[in-house]
């Protein structure tokens, strides 16, 4: 239905809120899954070479949080389009270019990994650059090596869940995740520690296991894309036949979200650096923070990457009216799950921290201020799918320029003011990260409210 034809009714309004909230549920909760699925391959990870070596997770934690983190954040925000433009091919019920977007941005995907793999090989020189000791440079920088071979494999597999999730399969990545966790953790068991015949090889062997699993999930998605019934409708094995100039706007979108996904990084990694200035203690209590909210904001960007689609569906529809209330669906959804959290957060955090470390004097600093990070992460969750939702609207640049203003010019400031000319300490980081995401939310929706007004 056009927006011309849309008459707003209580009996519109009911069918279509109750209609998007079950979507929702329904796009939402394998995506969720498949992203919780990725930290539990980390998870398996850390606990199985922690167990091998503390130096080797040293090792595997400074390649994996620093220089393939942000390879892969860049890859992924390269690829940022293709769920919106899948998703706007189905509201338009052009099956077709559903297919071809899949097409032409497999081969885009394989060179993207190339070539951040291509630019992190030289890893030593890069740790070297950022003041690590040569020891630390030489052992992280083999394991950045082995990691690169895995991440042209990642990006193909991103491309085609990215796909699956725009033609509202997103089943399929969770379902590819679980096997993936399975394979990560027999390769693991073999190579950090030498069983059933494999080379016993610690922390490389864990960078190896990621690389497998890597290439694993890549072809087993490509082969459920290409062979599965259920897909063949959308022309994925004919040729795309478009010139590079035809999808340069979903280029943009792509070069858009990169800058903004590196933004935020490099912004929030600027707070771990602001909390070792604070000590040693502080330093371990900002990493376990974001344990405590990990989850929750999992939930969120999968509740993002549903309403993208469900906005991105309604857009290519040129129903306003309806385009609007899928954007407004996903808020209202997020604040009420990331609200539960923050409440059970706020009253259960003592019970929670002591699953996660029994050292006392670090839960001490984190509990006094637990209202103030239980209501930033709402905050911060909540601007993660206000940018989905305007990336649903076709917007490239507008929601980088927002976030990157309210990560840089305010969050950054804030934080340090709070923590050191205050005097607040840590708990100061967590209120500039709160002041920081709140401006995010803040200027994304005016943005989003002026959309819903005039687009269309």
């Amino acid at each position: 239905m056009s927006d011309l034809e849309t008459k707003i009714t209580p009996a519109w309004l009911r069918e279509r809120l109750t209609r998007h909230f079950s979507e929702l549920a329904r796009l939402a909760l394998p995506a969720v899954m498949m992203r919780i699925g990725i930290f539990g391959l980390a998870m398996v990870d850390t606990f199985m070479v922690i167990r091998y070596s503390e130096v080797h997770l040293a090792w595997l934690n400074l390649a994996n949080q620093s220089i393939i983190m942000f390879a892969l954040v860049v890859g992924l925000g390269l690829l940022g389009g293709i769920t919106v433009y899948v998703a706007n091919a189905i509201g338009a019920d052009d099956t077709r270019e559903a297919g071809r977007v899949w097409r032409r941005n497999m081969p885009f995907a394989l060179s993207v990994g190339i070539a951040l793999a291509a630019v992190i090989w030289p890893a030593e020189f890069w740790f070297t650059l950022l003041g690590q000791t040569p020891e630390k440079a030489f052992e992280g920088g083999k394991l950045v090596q082995i990691l690169a071979l895995g991440i042209p494999g990642h990006m193909l597999f991103v491309c085609c869940v990215s796909f699956l999730e725009g033609i509202k399969r997103a089943e399929v990545g969770f379902y590819l995740m679980v096997g993936a966790n399975i394979v990560n953790l027999i390769l693991n068991y073999m190579l950090i520690f030498g069983n059933w015949g494999a080379p016993e090889l610690g922390a490389a062997g864990s960078a190896w296991a990621s690389t497998g699993v890597r290439w694993f999930m890549a072809i087993a998605a490509i082969g459920y894309v290409w062979l599965a019934p259920s897909v063949r409708g959308y022309g994925v094995r004919i040729p795309h036949g478009q010139k590079w100039s035809d999808w340069r706007d979903q280029r943009q979108m792509g070069y858009a979200s990169a800058v903004s996904l590196a933004t935020e990084v490099l912004a929030f990694g600027a707070l771990a650096i602001f909390a070792g200035w604070l000590g040693t203690l502080p330093l371990a209590a900002h990493g376990l923070v974001f344990q405590i909210v990990g989850v929750p904001l999992m939930i969120s960007i999968g509740i993002g990457v549903a309403s993208s689609v469900r906005v991105g569906i309604a857009y290519a529809r040129n129903d306003k009216a309806d385009t609007a209330l899928a954007g407004l669906s996903g808020i209202i959804l997020n604040f009420v799950l990331t609200g539960a959290f923050a409440i059970f957060i706020y009253f259960y955090i003592e019970p929670l921290l002591n699953l996660i470390t029994d050292k006392q004097h670090v839960i001490a600093i984190l509990i006094p201020p637990v209202a103030v990070y239980a209501l930033a992460m709402v905050m911060d969750a909540s601007q993660m799918v206000a940018s989905m939702i305007l990336r649903g609207y076709k917007e490239t640049w507008w929601p980088t320029y927002l976030q990157g203003f309210a990560f840089v010019v305010v969050m950054l400031p804030a934080c340090y003011i709070m923590a050191f000319p205050v005097g607040h300490g840590w708990a100061g980081l967590m209120e500039g990260m709160g002041i920081g995401v709140t401006t995010s939310w803040v200027l994304q929706i005016a943005r989003f409210r002026y959309l819903a007004k005039t687009r269309l």
